[in-house]
């Protein structure tokens, strides 16, 4: 009767432990991969970023995007670039 209780409770153990594997984590943590981050910078010229492994292991990206200040002129719409954006993404 104790041995039969003895095996009870290892295999209660067993089975929370697996539970708490199972929903502890991510998906993404489970494969090992970390997370994705993203970061914007506003510059008055184009720049460029770095592309490549970073810090920690990350590989990151850069893009970059103009910000424009259009007017109406009377006949058509005038754009200009004002700034620009340079988003980073780090994964």
């Amino acid at each position: 009767m104790r041995a039969n209780m003895i095996h009870t409770a290892i295999f209660a153990g067993a089975a929370a432990a697996v539970a708490i594997v199972a929903f502890g984590g991510t998906q993404a943590e489970a494969r090992g991969s970390k997370e994705i981050y993203q970061k914007s910078y506003t510059f008055n010229k184009p720049m460029h970023g770095y592309e490549g492994h970073a810090d920690r292991n990350y590989y990151c990206t850069y893009k970059r995007f103009p910000i424009r200040k259009c007017k109406w002129n009377g006949k058509r719409e005038v754009c200009k670039i004002v700034k620009w954006e340079l988003e980073q993404t780090c994964y």
